[in-house]
């Protein structure tokens, strides 16, 4: 069936996935993901985390870099705080960012966000 030929694609679609967890999650990033995805708050906590996930990898024998490092930030209203955060993500090694508007969902927030948050950081880059 149609549905079965989308399970068996190869390649498989890419796997993210999400979590700080350092000796359960991490491990299965490790193992079995393309992506992870740091859901926490504080760079500090991602450059660390970044770290056990490469232990992690060195472990099973998997090169770190072939995994994808994104970073999920739940934006506040404060959108030059939020473009400073994300550079220091980006500048602490994440590749892949993710938007989620924590502040008031109203008409223009996307394109503020954009204005504000993702092409200041696009140029600086």
């Amino acid at each position: 069936s149609n549905a079965r030929a989308r399970v068996l694609q190869r390649p498989h679609p890419p796997i993210t996935i999400g979590g700080t967890g350092e000796r359960l999650t991490l491990r299965v990033v490790a193992r079995h993901a393309d992506r992870w995805n740091f859901n926490g708050k504080e760079v500090d906590e991602f450059v660390r985390l970044n770290a056990v996930l490469d232990e992690h990898c060195a472990a099973i024998g998997r090169d770190p870099a072939t995994i994808i490092r994104s970073v999920q930030r739940h934006m506040t209203a404060d959108f030059g705080r939020e473009r400073g955060l994300v550079e220091t993500f980006v500048e602490a090694g994440a590749e892949h960012i993710v938007l989620n508007p924590g502040v008031e969902l109203k008409p223009g927030i996307a394109e503020r966000a954009a204005r504000e948050v993702i092409e200041p950081v696009l140029k600086s880059f």
